[in-house]
């Protein structure tokens, strides 16, 4: 992508500002002018080969609160729905376990 600009590559040939651009990208989604509020966006993404390592959803990963992945192996071998719950993330967790919420353990689980 960045030769294809004429700009030095960074990470992968994509360029460095990438996770700049996707930030904005997803910061102004679903902004209304003149309207206060906020909108809970569920950005779907493809990985090329399933790699999580790549520049898209690793920079998205460290822009959104959490992630839900979706496993192709676990839909092959017809497990419902498909999410792979140890590369599944979420940065708000903390705020929604403990006593009264959830299991004491739910924290240590969470973290395995």
């Amino acid at each position: 992508v960045s030769a294809a600009r004429e700009e030095v590559p960074g990470r992968r040939g994509y360029p460095g500002y990438m996770y700049t651009d996707l930030a904005t990208i997803y910061e102004r989604a679903g902004r209304i002018e003149g309207r206060k509020g906020s909108i809970t966006q569920i950005p779907i993404l493809t990985m090329p080969n399933d790699d999580i390592t790549h520049p898209t959803p690793d920079l998205t990963g460290y822009i959104t609160e959490g992630q839900i992945y979706i496993d192709r192996q676990l839909h092959n071998r017809q497990i419902y729905p498909p999410i792979n719950v140890l590369p599944s993330l979420s940065r708000l967790m903390k705020s929604a376990i403990g006593e009264g919420m959830t299991r004491k353990d739910h924290s240590d689980v969470s973290n395995q």
